[in-house]
């Protein structure tokens, strides 16, 4: 499930996202494959960060592919 936001709390600090990005889940397993997906769909490498890291409990932190639990969150921080 994509799901676009503007921000997003990482590690208990504020992040700024760039909104036009969003932000997905990935398993290990399908974590190149998501990588690769991002990339080819949006022109853009995503910044990363362990998915229990990521402090909004709204989010379906599940793997966009398989349904498994996230390891992984792929987004886009503002000035990185």
């Amino acid at each position: 499930m994509d799901r676009k936001l503007e921000s997003v709390k990482i590690e208990g600090k504020d992040v700024s996202l760039l909104s036009e990005f969003p932000v997905r889940f990935a398993c290990m397993e399908h974590f190149d494959e998501e990588l690769d997906d991002y990339v080819n769909d949006f022109e853009a490498a995503p910044d990363t960060h362990r998915a229990e890291l990521l402090q909004d409990e709204s989010m379906d932190k599940r793997c966009r592919v398989c349904g498994a639990p996230a390891k992984i969150a792929l987004l886009k921080e503002k000035g990185l």
